[in-house]
């Protein structure tokens, strides 16, 4: 069975012709330096799709003609068309003769208007495919809330502050019993020193140098 034909659209705008067309589908292999003076890589990261087109559009389509009929102004209004789309910054879905091209956003266009093409339009359109990701909320498992060997609840970490009294009263109590132990050890000293001049003195006296 023969397939269809259609005419080629961008934005929902068909035009007359298609002159060429190239697909370009790049990758970007990722480098890492290592110690011993050469880059290793470990993937390979594949680039969006891109298309670049080559486009025709005429007052007086010939392929089209059932579909567009004829129009002395159809071609300046089709290019305030295209300005505007593009001035939107919109995503596009291209339809070519055999494939469908979703998501697409458009990243160059060209107007060509010269002598041998008269009124119509040579129009050159590159576009690159947009990857859009998705935000998707998940609940935690109830397990995952619970801690241990006995899956008891994690419960909340304690906030408390210790008071400054306290601290301060533990920092005088150990400051007291430290200093009452140098005072002790202060008087043992001075109770010997005073023996031991006492014994001197009687000996001293005992053999009549005093």
């Amino acid at each position: 069975m023969a397939r269809k034909l259609q005419p080629v659209s961008v934005w929902g705008i068909e035009f007359d012709a298609l002159i060429d067309e190239t697909k370009s589908m790049t990758s970007t292999i990722p480098e890492y330096p290592v110690e011993k003076g050469f880059p290793v890589s470990d993937t390979i990261i594949n680039d969006p799709l891109s298309v670049s087109m080559t486009l025709y559009l005429t007052n007086t389509p010939v392929t089209w003609l059932y579909r567009h009929g004829t129009s002395n102004d159809r071609v300046n209004q089709i290019c305030d068309m295209i300005q505007r789309k593009w001035f939107d910054k919109q995503l596009t879905k291209i339809v070519t003769s055999d494939v469908i091209y979703m998501n697409m956003g458009i990243t160059s266009i060209s107007i060509k208007k010269s002598t041998d093409t008269g009124y119509a339009r040579e129009i050159s359109i590159s576009a690159k495919k947009v990857r859009v990701t998705k935000r998707k909320t998940v609940n935690i498992p109830h397990y995952v809330l619970k801690a241990g060997e006995t899956m008891a609840k994690a419960g909340k970490a304690s906030t408390s502050k210790t008071s400054a009294s306290s601290t301060a009263s533990s920092s005088s109590s150990s400051g007291s019993s430290g200093g009452s132990g140098r005072s002790g050890s202060s008087s043992k000293s001075k109770s010997n020193s005073k023996k031991s001049a006492s014994i001197l003195y009687g000996a001293a006296s005992g053999l009549g140098l005093i």
